[in-house]
């Protein structure tokens, strides 16, 4: 059992360390949002900032609009707040699957789930619910 925790947090070690660095927004598809915030949250060109400090790790999304920031375990149930303001549960935190980094978003009955994946060099998010957007970011050299 020990010995399969050990595997499992090196392999997690390993997967996530591709995530990691500062990535520019290049483009933004589909983003059909509506609320005067979201608008403006979809006018917003942030910057992704991850880190990872041994088990701890963080996604920061800056830009002109407003900076958010969370700091997570990978399979750890956590809340957040959004930054349009919702209390949400994120169920089993962020994880791995696929090479995807997934987090799910809960609250009243909803569910949001925002896949990052790297492609091509790039880092590709899609927001999947009742809107779908993607956001591509290229990282910084």
């Amino acid at each position: 059992m020990y010995y399969r925790r050990i595997c499992f947090y090196i392999s997690t070690i390993i997967y996530f360390s591709g995530f990691i660095g500062t990535w520019d927004v290049l483009t933004k598809l589909s983003f059909c949002m509506k609320g005067s915030c979201q608008v403006a949250a979809s006018l917003a060109k942030p910057n992704l900032i991850v880190t990872q400090d041994e088990e701890i790790n963080s996604v920061k999304a800056e830009s002109t609009f407003k900076t958010h920031k969370i700091k997570f375990k990978l399979n750890e149930e956590f809340d957040e707040k959004t930054p349009d303001g919702r209390k949400v549960k994120v169920g089993n935190s962020f994880f791995l699957r696929d090479g995807k980094l997934i987090q799910e978003r809960r609250w009243d009955g909803k569910i949001t789930t925002m896949e990052r994946e790297i492609k091509n060099g790039k880092l590709e998010k899609c927001i999947l619910g009742k809107d779908v957007a993607t956001r591509i970011y290229e990282k910084e050299a």
